[in-house]
């Protein structure tokens, strides 16, 4: 694992106006006007009353359906989108979760920030008095990828000396730890819009640059240098929204967290993904990130460039929320048939398979997250169209690529 050390810059002129609507090549700098040099290009600039949630490339809303009757929990509202978090709000058993992740263009795809590109993310947030710092985890604002549960950095509110306060850190993943570069009191920007950037390099020694105004007024501006900020190969980086904390913590109020003005600008060309292998359309062949299969809490289709397909169903099992459901698998006859499951697996894992509703089935497996292993069990098909639940209740299972009926 890479180890990079951080080397913190003070704070920077404060007529460094970088949420100052300018011209591109004014806001990259002097190098912008040379011919040829990169230019601040404007890639998402979504409205909540045109685009909604649709704005986002996925919706976290009580994805564990702790709290119905406080649906929706993320909504667009007049010119702001708004984040709810009530007492009994849960992801979990020690945490809540209503957050948006990804940012998604006008024509439906998602925007994926690759390796070694500069993005600069601005936007206004009003943080109501009742959205309090917390001694355990709050975070407000996080950028991650889908293939590690570590956060690759924040906006949190934590408790620091006995005083509340706002901070952007990045997290190193060979210890798992995070790392404050910057920090501000948070009761003083409470129950006010206020204006906040992060600027960042998606690389192995990248950057991460945070300023927070208000008004005219520049209260943090600090950037961290030489720190890792992209940790995978096939997945891409993308920020989220909301509010995710921890439950631990004395004195939780009902609060709510509005966000406006969403702006992601990138400096240069986008990076062209990672090239991914065809699915296989072979006879008896499903792939696990198929349009029609079913997805229900964390799980979700990811990049994986040694799948067929160059996808992947991530975060399957582990509690009753996050499975898959593979539909549409079809048979001639009633009986039993071979089901060869093709999955990414770290050490040993195992599926719990249900077809049809039926009694779960155990699909032990072993290998390696590198390399495709495989697994093959009886199951019992009906004649016409089946569905196959993959499922865990207490630890993750593999990353489920696809399975072959024969």
């Amino acid at each position: 694992m890479r180890k990079h050390g951080p080397r913190l810059a003070g704070a920077l002129a404060a007529t460094a106006l970088l949420l100052q609507v300018v011209p591109a090549a004014q806001a990259a700098g002097p190098a912008a006007t040379a011919a040829g040099a990169p230019r601040w290009e404007t890639r998402w600039n979504p409205s909540p009353w045109r685009d909604g949630v649709n704005a986002f490339e996925a919706l976290e809303d009580d994805r564990r359906g702790s709290h119905p009757e406080g649906l929706p929990h993320v909504h667009a509202e007049k010119n702001y989108w708004r984040f709810d978090a009530h007492l009994e709000d849960r992801d979990g058993s020690d945490r809540m979760r209503n957050e948006v992740r990804g940012m998604r263009a006008s024509d439906g795809t998602p925007l994926e920030i690759r390796k070694d590109e500069t993005w600069r993310i601005t936007y206004q947030m009003y943080i109501p008095d009742t959205l309090d710092a917390t001694t355990n985890f709050t975070h407000i604002w996080q950028l991650k990828n889908s293939d590690v549960g570590t956060p690759i950095a924040q906006i949190s509110l934590p408790v620091v000396n006995g005083v509340q306060k706002i901070a952007a850190r990045y997290w190193t993943l060979e210890d798992n730890k995070s790392h404050d570069f910057a920090t501000a009191d948070l009761e003083p920007i409470q129950n006010k819009w206020v204006t906040t950037t992060i600027e960042f390099k998606s690389g192995d020694s990248g950057y991460m640059r945070w300023v927070l105004r208000d008004g005219s007024r520049t209260i943090v501006d600090q950037k961290a240098d030489g720190i890792d900020l992209w940790w995978t190969q096939e997945q891409y980086n993308r920020p989220k929204w909301g509010i995710y904390r921890s439950i631990k913590s004395a004195g939780l109020q009902e609060t709510y967290l509005l966000v406006k003005d969403l702006k992601a600008e990138q400096l240069g060309p986008a990076t062209p993904p990672v090239k991914l292998p065809p699915p296989d359309r072979s006879p008896g062949t499903y792939e696990a990130e198929r349009v029609g299969n079913v997805f229900e809490g964390a799980a979700e289709p990811a990049y994986c460039a040694v799948c067929s397909g160059g996808r992947k169903v991530i975060l399957i099992g582990g509690n009753i929320y996050d499975y898959a459901v593979v539909r549409g698998v079809l048979s001639e006859t009633t009986g039993t048939k071979e089901m060869t499951v093709h999955a990414l697996v770290d050490g040993s894992q195992s599926f719990s398979v249900s077809v049809n509703g039926g009694d779960a089935i155990q699909v032990p497996m072993t290998g390696t997250k590198d390399t495709v292993t495989t697994a093959t069990v009886p199951v019992d098909l009906v004649a016409g169209v089946n569905t196959i639940r993959f499922f865990g209740l207490t630890a993750r299972g593999p990353e489920l690529d696809k399975i072959v009926i024969r």
